[in-house]
């Protein structure tokens, strides 16, 4: 290779380290922080403060478990995300631009409904609790849509990326210090309606961050030029295709739909167990397996390929438009996916998929676990769960997460991504231990000589509690706050990881459609299996259903190896390439 043909030396860059800490001085990393509390509040008061409230009177398991469900819409949150990816803005609130009008928006609408909350009973009409608690998980999760494509679209380098995505990880988490540890101790002394009020306030006040939050470039060109594999394809071929699986969609909703009014009003409610094993399969392959197979078929049997096309097209019939929109939801986001990394693409399904399900899974449990007297649950009060969960347990998720976005940093993404599936996995053993009388918990606060100080800590605490409390309250707590600090450490750190590796596959020109189609399916078997978990519980006891967990979650880190090795080659193959080409 000739002198002449050697390319200029380019100028050292700062270590990843300092650009990232450099980016902390940007206002987009305040607001980042800001919309991810007011993203937290809404699920922390739909999964878990509804779920203690239940609880303390005397709701099942199963039937918490059923309740979950309604939660769902953050697990398809993609069908709906193409009205969000070009930003047009919202009513009333459009004077804010594209993005932010819609974030106020649904900020403002999430207060009303938390304070109607309020002043419901569940006792005495689950019915309402029940279409509040569903109109709360479709706002919030619409909110989360509109937050991603923000996040995406203002980010600058790969560090803002990273840096964002632990933002966003720490400031939903710290929404759980309101909505968890200030809450319980709210209602344990002044009742459960001054509780939700409080979280609507403190959601209130998280709204500054759609005023100080800049409004992305790319949000100002509504009308641009967009990318899109219909135009590819003939219309004989597109219509079938989006109404294939748009009829399949509407088959998997009904059959959720239908098994929820089922159990919450018929005089013999259906199995949590049997639906999850004859009817949750059909419903991921509807609304997953199906759709992803027919895009492949669209690519790789047809020759779809992206294009440049309008957002909007003049003279186009309404059946057209309908055509395009449909398929722009449907297969335009799996298909670059599949397009672009071709069998990688299963790996990024399945991970999406099986990465959180322990989390997911484990959430609408939580509170009976905590506070319930059945089923080898612990029985500990409002205030032994705030400090122990809430307080402590924020304390260790933030430290997780920024444990989690540290090791990014210097290590890179994909051995936190590993090392992530293994410590959320492995902490479900700390649980079963403690349903099953913390014998190896007992031992460790023995030897590493934890116990008394964690003992005296609790005794204080029990003193400031208006509960009777048990009398070994000292090292009940001890064994408590020991578990779900490390089960809160190996959360952050796997959330942080997680959110880091699906901004990573995204194609920034697919922000909100194709992120929400990933995210959402973090959330989709682990909320599909909680009927048949809560019926587990009632049949067979707590620790059983955190074996099951644990195993389960090896599934996960298995395919993170898979992953880490597929990318690990195609950057060699990369590498390879570039140098052949220098050659």
């Amino acid at each position: 290779m000739s002198q002449s043909a050697l390319p200029p030396v380019a100028s050292k860059s700062p270590p990843r380290v300092v650009r990232a800490f450099k980016a902390l001085q940007d206002r987009r990393m305040a607001a980042m922080a800001l919309f991810a509390f007011a993203a937290g509040l809404p699920m922390g008061v739909t999964l878990g403060l509804l779920n203690a409230w239940l609880t303390k009177l005397g709701i099942t398991p199963s039937t918490i478990g059923t309740l979950s469900l309604l939660t769902l819409g953050y697990s398809f949150k993609y069908l709906w995300a193409p009205v969000f990816q070009s930003a047009h803005p919202a009513p009333i609130t459009g004077f804010l631009g594209g993005r932010r009008s819609w974030l106020l928006l649904f900020q403002a609408i999430m207060v009303v409904l938390i304070c109607i909350f309020a002043f419901t009973n569940p006792s005495e009409n689950i019915g309402l609790v029940a279409l509040i608690a569903l109109a709360i998980a479709l706002i919030s999760p619409t909110h989360d849509i509109v937050l991603d494509a923000w996040r995406i679209e203002v980010a600058r380098s790969d560090e803002d990326k990273d840096l964002m995505s632990a933002l966003y990880q720490f400031g939903y988490k710290s929404a759980g210090f309101i909505s968890g540890f200030v809450a319980l101790l709210v209602a344990a002394r002044a009742g459960w309606t001054v509780t939700f009020l409080m979280v609507a306030f403190v959601l209130a006040l998280s709204m500054i961050g759609s005023v100080i939050a800049p409004e992305p470039a790319s949000s100002r060109k509504p009308n641009a030029d967009r990318l899109s594999f219909l135009p590819s394809l003939p219309k004989r071929i597109a219509t079938p295709a989006v109404t294939i699986v748009a009829f399949g969609w509407l088959i998997g909703f009904a059959m959720i739909l239908i098994f929820v009014m089922q159990s919450l009003f018929a005089a013999t409610p259906p199995s949590g167990a049997t639906f999850v094993r004859t009817e949750g399969p059909w419903i991921v392959g509807l609304t997953v397996l199906v759709p992803a197979i027919v895009s492949a078929i669209l690519v790789y049997r047809f020759g779809a390929r992206a294009a440049e096309t309008p957002a909007h097209i003049a003279n186009e019939t309404r059946s057209d438009s309908v055509l395009r929109n449909l398929f722009r939801a449907i297969f335009d986001p799996l298909m670059e996916l599949i397009s672009r990394l071709k069998w990688g693409a299963v790996l990024v399904l399945l991970l999406a998929l099986t990465y959180r399900f322990t989390d997911a899974v484990w959430g609408a449990f939580a509170y009976p676990f905590y506070l319930g007297t059945e089923f080898g649950a612990l029985g500990h009060t409002l205030d032994d769960v705030a400090i122990a969960s809430k307080f402590f347990g924020v304390v260790a998720t933030i430290f997780g997460s920024l444990l989690g976005a540290v090791l990014i940093a210097v290590l890179g993404r994909m051995p936190v991504f590993f090392v992530g599936g293994i410590v959320a996995a492995a902490t479900n053993l700390l649980y079963a231990d403690l349903a099953a009388g913390a014998v190896v918990l007992d031992s460790f606060l023995e030897l590493s000589r934890l116990g008394p100080p964690l003992s005296a800590l609790a005794d204080w605490a029990a003193k400031l509690s208006p509960d009777v409390v048990a009398a070994d309250q000292g090292q009940r707590m001890a064994r408590l706050m020991v578990t779900i600090f490390a089960e809160n450490i190996a959360g952050g750190f796997a959330l942080v990881a997680i959110t880091a590796y699906l901004t990573s596959v995204v194609n920034p020109r697919f922000a909100a459609v194709q992120y929400a189609l990933l995210a959402s399916l973090t959330m989709l078997i682990g909320t599909l299996g909680r009927p048949w978990l809560g019926e587990i519980i009632e049949s067979q006891g707590y620790y059983t259903v955190f074996m099951i967990t644990f195993w389960l979650g090896g599934v996960a880190v298995f395919l993170s190896i898979l992953e880490w090795v597929r990318q690990a080659r195609d950057t060699q193959g990369v590498t390879s390439l570039v140098l052949e080409q220098d050659d």
